[in-house]
């Protein structure tokens, strides 16, 4: 596509920038979607799209819940510009949303860990590097110095030896943010479908349907192949990928027990937030141990097939903790609406997935640059339909939230919280 390209008759003189046509083409995430699947193989796309259980119902319920939230504008402001800046662990970021942690973007399009540093760098907003990506965090943060936070996942070798020396390393390259993630292994029907397995071995199937995708084949010359990129110092000398994928399918996985939650926050000078919370009493342990942030979070619906909606407990945990750290907020959002949302419930930033991943695969490296001016643009509008000037005067508003979870004050200590006192 030309950088220029000719208005249509009726548009008056002049000329249309490849902006303005992408903006004409894709006015939402989900035509980003549309294009992403049929521009990326089948392995790669269902990797993002697929959620937990034969249903995926999570998947859903995240998206149903988020629309059901209601807020009620308030009127008689001038004229004025609305201000997406947020204040988050002592830096100042340009827009309420970021980047949320995926394993192996490359899988969506190859090279997209750099696609998502530069689009996060130049936003100035928040870009989490997943241990489990295919870009080293020694790579990415002199790619996005300025906006770099890291996911860490268990590995209990050597009593989290693994595990704190990547904190080490992540502490060496500056990086501001580190959040803890618990997830399990779980089962994903479209990655079982797809042959999607550690260690990947392709079969004929996908062959055949890499040869009818040019432009992503393409990308895989450029980019390489996926890999786990963070892991190869702790497999051996010159580990072939086969040899990491081993390793990670091993070693990596389980949650993080709140004694060592402690012992993380011992270690690590920086801001320090756990990911995946979903009861007010978690946050609250969290908070305890000296957390900076909690992230609501329910993996956008790829674990547990029968858990809440995030947005379903958002206010919750925001009323129990968040006066005393940051609560961050992830789980289908998909336009700017859905981030005024869960500020209006509680959230001081949003980070998702999906939508950069669809705007990788749409439209290739520049997709999530793309993505960025979207949700930039979609946030403004709706700040100033809302009837505020800033971020965070969106909890002053009236809100409507019908599925709202609300839980019973606990009557005895869990044996989790008892462990880490």
């Amino acid at each position: 596509m030309n950088d220029k390209v000719a208005k249509p008759q009726g548009w008056g003189a002049g000329v249309r920038t490849r902006e303005a046509v992408l903006k004409r083409r894709y006015p939402t995430i989900d035509d980003l979607r549309k294009r992403a699947k049929k521009r990326v193989p089948s392995f790669g796309f269902d990797y993002v799209e697929g959620g937990a259980g034969e249903t995926e119902i999570n998947v859903a319920r995240n998206r149903a819940s988020l629309d059901g939230v209601q807020i009620v504008p308030r009127f008689g402001v001038e004229n004025y510009t609305a201000s997406t800046e947020i204040e988050l662990f002592g830096k100042t970021y340009a827009m309420p949303i970021g980047i949320a942690p995926m394993g192996l973007p490359g899988l969506m399009w190859p090279g997209g860990e750099d696609a998502f540093a530069d689009a996060a760098q130049k936003a100035r907003a928040p870009f989490t590097l997943g241990s489990s990506a295919g870009a080293a965090i020694e790579r990415m943060a002199e790619r996005a110095p300025d906006v770099i936070w890291y996911q860490l996942y268990r590995v209990a070798r050597d009593d989290l030896r693994i595990n704190f020396d990547m904190a080490q390393r992540a502490v060496d390259c500056g990086v501001n943010v580190l959040t803890l993630d618990v997830p399990a292994r779980t089962k994903r029907p479209r990655e079982l479908r797809n042959d999607l397995v550690i260690p990947y071995r392709p079969n004929l199937r996908t062959i055949c349907e890499l040869m009818m995708r040019p432009s992503w084949l393409m990308a895989l010359r450029k980019g390489g192949q996926p890999s786990f990129a963070n892991y190869p110092r702790y497999v051996g000398t010159n580990p072939s990928h086969i040899e990491i994928a081993t390793f990670v399918k091993r070693e990596v996985g389980g949650a993080f027990s709140w004694e060592e939650v402690k012992r993380f926050r011992d270690k690590w000078p920086r801001a320090l937030v756990v990911k995946g919370i979903l009861h007010p009493e978690d946050a609250e342990i969290a908070v305890s141990l000296g957390v900076d942030g909690v992230q609501v979070s329910n993996h956008g619906g790829r674990q547990l097939e029968g858990a809440p909606a995030s947005i379903d407990v958002l206010p919750a945990i925001a009323r129990q903790v968040g006066d005393r750290a940051a609560v961050i907020f992830d789980g289908g959002v998909r336009s700017g609406m859905d981030v005024i949302r869960a500020a209006a419930l509680g959230a001081k930033c949003t980070l998702t997935g999906r939508p950069f991943m669809y705007g990788l695969g749409a439209l290739g490296m520049e997709g999530p640059g793309f993505v960025m001016d979207f949700f930039q643009e979609e946030i403004r509008a709706a700040l100033r339909q809302c009837g505020v000037r800033t971020f965070a005067e969106l909890s002053t508003l009236s809100t409507r939230h019908p599925n709202a979870w609300e839980f019973s004050k606990p009557t005895a200590a869990r044996p989790a919280m008892a462990a880490a006192e």
